[in-house]
C-alpha cells in the first residue's frame, strides 16, 4: 500500500539523519559567523576562511538540495531556492579560491564569481514566487494590493538608504564594472519586494519557513549593499562581519527547506492585518517628505509615490469591502418574507440581552403567531401567506421602537424582544393588546381584504426563566395557552408547567406515581352513570396530585407523548374489562392529542388493548379537541376514519369555545358532542344563549350525535341544563375525578348491586 505524501514527508523531514544533517549545517553556519565577530586582529585563523569556509558552504548546499531530492511536495519551487543557494556558493568558492590573496582594485569586475552570484537571484525570485503560488488558491485584489503597498515602500526605503550612493560610487567606472555594481542593489531591491509581497500573500502567518526566507534576502540585501561600500572607501576585509552575514543568509534560507511544516500556520486577522501595510504606507510617506529637504534618485520617488497610489486604492476598496459586508450581515440576519430578523438575530441577542439584565428591568418576550394561515392559502394561495407575514413584518417595523429586537422564528411565529423599565405587567398587556390590534388590520389580498387573527405568548426573564432556551419554551407555551383558549394574549403561568418536574417525570414512567382517575358522565334525567372518563393523574411525592395538563406538557417536551397516551389507553381499557367482570357495563372515554390522532400506529395499538382485555370497541370513546381539526382537515379526517373502522367511538371535545363550521362537524367521523363550560355556562344569565345551546343539541341530535355537557360545577347550572335535551353531563357539581379504588365506592353506593 503506498504511503500518503504528507505522511512520507513529514517521515522524511522527521528522519534522525535529516534532522542532523540540520542540525549540523545551522550549528557550522552560526561558528563561522560567530567567528568572524571575535577580534582576532591580524591573527585570524588562516583555515576559517579557506577550507572551514568552504566546507560550510558545501554543507549548506547539500542540505538546500536534499529537500527538492527526497520530498516532491513543492519541488520546483524548492529546487529553485537550493539552485539559487548553490549558485552563489559556487561563486563565492571560485572568488575564496582565486581572489583571497589578490587586492581588491585588482580583481577584475564583473568576473565569473559575479555570474554566480547574480545567477542566484533569478532563482531565488522564482522559488518565493512558486511557494507563495502553493500556499494559497485564491488571493483576493486587497492582498494583491496590500502586496503591492508592502513592496513598493520597501523598495523606496532600501532605494533611500542606497541607491544613489551606489550610483554615484559607479559613475566613472566602465560599462561592464558599472552594470555589475549595479545589478547586486537592483538584485537585492527585487529579491526585498518579492519577499515582502510573498510574506504578504501567506498574510504575514506566523510561519519559520517564511520568516528565515525573508531573513534570509534581509541578510542578503545588508551585506551586499555594505560589501559595495566597502569596496569603495577599501574598508572591506576578506573574513569580517560580512560574510558572516552571507553565510547567515544563506544558512536561513537552507534551513527554511529542511523544516516540516505540520499544520498551516494561522493568518494575521483583523486590525493586525491592516497594520502591516499602514506601517510600511507610512514609510513611504517618510521617504517622500524626506525626499522635500534631500536629493534623491527618480526611482525612489517613483516607488514611494505608487506606494501612496496603491494605499489609496486599497483604502478605498477597503471602505467598499466594509460596506459589503455590512449588506451581507444584514442580509444574513434579515428574514426574506417578513423583513424582520431571522432566528440568527434571536439566538445572537437573547444571550445577550439575558446576560446584561439588571435588577428592576425584565427581560420581555414576546412570541406572536398569525392564525389561519393554512386555510387562507388553501383558498387565496400560498403566495397570501407570504403577503400576509411581509405586511405583518412591515407594519411591525413601523410601531417598534429601534431598541425593540423583532425576529421571525419560522413558519406563523415571530419574537419580540424588549427590555423594559420596572415590572408592570399589565402594561405589558396593554402595550401588547394594542400592538396585536394595530399589525391586525384586514390585510388586501387580491382586491379582497382579509382578516388577520393573531395570538400572543408573553414570557418574562429573570421571572419565568433565567436561560434562554427555556424562555423562549416559556413564552411557546403561554402561546400554545392562548391558542387553545382563543384568548389574543397570555402570560406564561409557572404552575402549568414547572421544568423542574421533567427529571421527576422520567422517573415516575417507571414507578407507580402516574395513575389513571376516572369522571362520570351522567344521564340528566335519571342520575344513571352512562360512561366515565378516564384523566391522567401524577402523584408526585412532593408536590402532590399534578393535573393531565401540566403532565402532557411536560411529556411534549422530553417525547413522552407517546408512552403517556399508550398508558392512559391500556390503564381505562384495563378498568373498562374489571368493571363488565363485575356487571357494571360502562364505558370509557380518554382525551387524545393532535399527536395522538396523527401517530399513525395509534389505532391499530389501541384495537391490540381492546382485544387482549375482550372490551367491546363502542364501549371505548376517543375525545378530541377542536384544534385538531384545523391541522389539516383532510389528513384528520383519514385519521379518525382509522378509529371508526376499528369500532371506536369519536367525541369532539370543547365544542363551542369558538366559532366552529357546522358543514366541518357534519363531514368529521364523530359519535359524541362535548360543550365546552364557556359555551353553556352563559345560558345562566341568557335566553339566548340557552336558546343557542338547544339549537346546538337540536343540531347534533339530527346529525346522529350525542351531547354531552362537560363543566358543570354547580347546582343550578345542572338543574338549567337537565332540560336541554342533552344525552348526558359531566362536571365538578355531578361528580368530581376518582380513583379506581373510590369509584367502585361510588358506583356501589349509586347503583345497587340487583340493579346492575
Amino acid at each position: 500500500m503506498r504511503e500518503p505524501g504528507r505522511q512520507r514527508e513529514t517521515r522524511i523531514l522527521d528522519a534522525p539523519f535529516y534532522r542532523g544533517a540540520r542540525h549540523l549545517v545551522v550549528a557550522l553556519g552560526i561558528i563561522y559567523a560567530l567567528s568572524t565577530l571575535l577580534p582576532f586582529g591580524d591573527n585570524r585563523p588562516v583555515f576559517l576562511d579557506t577550507w572551514f569556509y568552504s566546507v560550510v558552504l558545501v554543507c549548506t548546499m547539500l542540505l538546500a538540495l536534499m529537500r527538492p531530492m527526497l520530498v516532491s511536495r513543492q519541488r520546483a519551487a524548492w529546487l529553485c531556492i537550493g539552485l539559487a543557494i548553490t549558485s552563489w556558493s559556487v561563486g563565492d568558492i571560485y572568488w575564496s579560491v582565486a581572489f583571497s590573496e589578490t587586492p581588491a582594485e585588482e580583481i577584475p569586475v564583473p568576473s565569473l564569481a559575479d555570474i554566480f552570484y547574480i545567477g542566484m537571484y533569478p532563482l531565488a525570485y522564482a522559488g518565493f514566487i512558486l511557494l507563495a503560488r502553493a500556499a494559497v488558491t485564491r488571493l483576493p485584489a486587497s492582498v494583491w494590493l496590500d502586496g503591492v503597498v508592502t513592496s513598493l515602500a520597501a523598495g523606496a526605503v532600501f532605494c533611500a538608504s542606497v541607491l544613489a550612493d551606489v550610483l554615484s560610487m559607479a559613475s566613472g567606472e566602465a560599462f561592464a564594472e558599472t552594470m555589475t555594481n549595479l545589478s547586486y542593489p537592483i538584485g537585492d531591491l527585487v529579491l526585498i519586494v518579492i519577499s515582502v509581497g510573498a510574506l504578504t500573500m501567506v498574510r504575514w502567518r506566523s510561519d519559520p519557513i517564511w520568516w528565515l526566507l525573508g531573513l534570509g534576502a534581509a541578510f542578503f540585501a545588508v551585506a551586499d549593499t555594505a560589501y559595495l561600500f566597502g569596496i569603495s572607501n577599501g574598508s572591506y576585509v576578506d573574513g569580517g562581519w560580512l560574510d558572516g552575514v552571507w553565510m547567515l543568509g544563506l544558512t536561513f534560507m537552507a534551513l527554511a527547506g529542511s523544516l516540516n511544516r505540520r499544520r498551516p500556520a494561522a493568518e494575521v486577522r483583523g486590525f493586525m492585518a491592516l497594520l502591516v501595510p499602514i506601517l510600511f504606507s507610512l514609510s513611504a510617506l517618510v521617504v517622500l517628505i524626506y525626499g522635500t529637504f534631500e536629493k534623491m534618485h527618480p526611482v525612489t520617488i517613483v516607488l514611494a509615490s505608487g506606494c501612496l497610489v496603491a494605499a489609496g486604492v486599497r483604502t478605498a476598496l477597503t471602505f467598499e469591502q466594509t460596506r459589503e459586508l455590512v449588506r451581507t450581515q444584514i442580509k444574513a440576519q434579515t428574514d426574506e418574507i417578513s423583513g424582520l430578523g431571522n432566528r440568527r438575530v434571536l439566538d445572537v441577542q437573547l444571550p445577550h440581552l439575558m446576560r446584561s439584565l439588571t435588577s428592576g428591568s425584565p427581560l420581555v418576550l414576546t412570541i406572536i403567531s398569525v392564525d389561519h394561515v393554512s386555510e387562507i392559502n388553501s383558498v387565496l394561495g400560498y403566495t397570501a401567506g407570504d403577503t400576509i407575514l411581509h405586511t405583518v413584518g412591515a407594519r411591525l417595523r413601523q410601531r417598534l421602537a429601534e431598541d425593540v429586537i423583532s425576529a421571525r422564528l419560522g413558519g406563523v411565529e415571530i419574537a419580540i424582544l424588549r427590555v423594559i423599565s420596572r415590572a408592570d405587567w399589565a402594561a405589558v398587556d396593554r402595550d401588547t393588546r394594542a400592538l396585536l390590534k394595530k399589525i391586525s388590520e384586514p390585510i388586501p389580498i387580491g382586491g379582497v381584504p382579509v382578516e388577520v387573527e393573531l395570538s400572543a405568548g408573553v414570557a418574562i426573564a429573570p421571572e419565568h426563566a433565567n436561560a434562554p432556551a427555556d424562555l423562549i419554551k416559556c413564552a411557546q407555551d403561554a402561546l400554545r395557552t392562548a391558542k387553545t383558549n382563543r384568548s389574543e394574549v397570555e402570560f406564561y403561568d409557572p404552575s402549568l408547567a414547572d421544568m423542574g418536574l421533567i427529571p421527576d417525570l422520567l422517573q415516575a414512567v417507571g414507578k407507580d406515581e402516574l395513575v389513571t382517575w376516572y369522571q362520570p358522565k351522567l344521564d340528566p334525567q335519571s342520575g344513571r352513570p352512562l360512561a366515565l372518563e378516564g384523566i391522567l393523574r401524577w402523584h408526585h411525592p412532593a408536590r402532590g396530585i399534578i393535573e393531565a395538563d401540566v403532565i402532557h406538557q411536560l411529556g411534549s417536551r422530553v417525547g413522552l407523548t407517546r408512552h403517556l397516551s399508550r398508558s392512559l389507553l391500556e390503564s381505562a381499557v384495563y378498568r373498562c374489562a374489571a368493571w363488565r367482570r363485575q356487571g357494571v357495563d360502562l364505558g370509557v372515554s380518554v382525551d387524545l392529542t393532535a399527536a395522538d390522532v396523527l401517530d399513525a400506529r395509534l389505532p391499530y395499538d389501541l384495537a391490540k388493548i381492546i382485544n387482549k382485555h375482550g372490551v367491546p370497541p363502542s364501549l371505548v370513546t376517543l375525545e378530541i379537541t377542536e384544534d385538531v381539526l384545523h391541522i389539516n382537515p383532510r389528513l384528520t379526517a383519514n385519521a379518525l376514519s382509522q378509529f371508526r373502522h376499528f369500532g371506536m367511538r369519536l367525541a369532539l371535545d370543547h365544542y363551542g369555545r369558538s366559532a366552529s363550521s357546522l358543514n366541518r362537524l357534519r363531514a368529521m367521523p364523530i359519535d359524541e358532542l362535548k360543550l365546552d363550560p364557556a359555551f353553556v355556562r352563559p345560558i345562566l344569565n341568557s335566553p339566548q344563549d340557552a336558546a343557542v345551546v338547544r339549537l346546538t343539541i337540536e343540531l347534533a341530535a339530527s346529525l346522529g350525535v350525542a351531547t354531552v355537557i362537560d363543566g358543570v360545577d354547580t347546582a343550578a347550572l345542572f338543574h338549567a341544563v337537565s332540560g336541554l335535551g342533552c344525552a348526558a353531563v359531566q362536571g365538578p357539581a355531578i361528580c368530581s375525578p376518582m380513583t379506581g379504588d373510590a369509584l367502585a365506592e361510588w358506583l356501589a353506593r349509586l347503583v345497587p348491586a340487583g340493579a346492575r
